[in-house]
């Protein structure tokens, strides 16, 4: 009862951080502030994200009471073919507009696909061990299937972030060029989502390793009891009463004899009447 009572424990647990790394991978995927730099020359915040842009005007004073005030952010998607267009124009036009240099961060490169590819691949393989997780209390079996998927979600999950950050920090992707000064990028809160995210998977991951262990040992100690009980009752010895002695009768009883005689119509001869008298005859002599 133990056993069974650290099993479920365990695989709910692990269930609960996965959802958790689940929902941070999510957010942080979504969100556009994976590099964000103020651009104070242009007056605005750029946020850059894997997917899409998003630029938010810089901030101002409102009253005495009300320090600042915070614009939309109007974004664009790095894979929309009139978005790609437009950069390609500033691109041309790279000597009359100093804006074309920052126009470069928006163009969707091939990490992002890649960083892309590994976070929705980890995000199906997290719904797979779920589904499996939830089915090892009733199949055993599929808790190797609940370890495997989660441990290559976990390394796709930590590819992503370290392709991300190996990216982020060179020369070309970690300052901007603006009309008058180089800014620099800092890596915004989305990186950091989907980082906790993953580490919730690791843990789950060391949660769903003591689950498949309690599982496996668990059948194995049902397997053994349910051994040792049929070798106990092969080797029992085997304790019979005397009616239940096994024996075999060759001929019957007398009783039985008398009983079947009787059944069949059988009378007995009349038994010979005893004699007085003697039958010894004796010679009578002289003395």
């Amino acid at each position: 009862m133990g056993s069974t009572v650290t099993q479920k424990l365990l695989l709910a647990l692990s269930i609960v951080l996965i959802l958790v790394g689940i929902c941070l991978t999510s957010a942080g995927c979504f969100s556009p502030a994976w590099q964000v730099v103020d651009i104070r020359e242009f007056r605005a915040e750029h946020q850059h994200g894997l997917w899409w842009d998003c630029i938010r005007a810089e901030k101002h004073v409102v009253s005495v009471g009300d320090f600042y005030d915070e614009t939309p952010l109007h974004c664009m998607y790095k894979f929309d073919n009139s978005a790609e267009l437009v950069i390609q124009n500033t691109l041309n036009n790279i000597d009359e507009d100093g804006a074309a240099g920052e126009s470069e961060h928006h163009r969707f490169w091939a990490w992002h696909k890649a960083i892309l590819f590994f976070i929705i691949t980890s995000e199906f393989l997290a719904f797979i061990s779920i589904c499996s997780g939830v089915c090892a209390p009733c199949v055993p079996s599929t808790a190797f299937a609940f370890s495997i998927s989660l441990f290559i979600a976990m390394l796709c999950s930590l590819l992503a972030d370290g392709i991300f950050f190996l990216a982020a920090n060179r020369v070309d992707n970690r300052f901007v060029q603006g009309m008058v000064g180089t800014y620099e990028q800092r890596i915004g809160y989305a990186f950091y989502l989907h980082l906790m995210g993953t580490l919730c998977w690791i843990g789950a991951f060391v949660c769903t390793l003591l689950t498949t262990y309690k599982f496996v040992t668990g059948d194995e100690e049902d397997g053994s009891k349910e051994n040792l009980f049929t070798w106990q009752q092969q080797t029992q010895p085997v304790t019979l009463s005397v009616n239940e002695l096994p024996y075999r009768r060759e001929e019957p009883l007398l009783h039985d004899k008398f009983v079947s005689s009787q059944q069949a119509g059988y009378r007995p001869n009349p038994q010979v009447p005893y004699r007085t008298t003697s039958i010894t005859q004796y010679r009578e002599t002289s003395a």
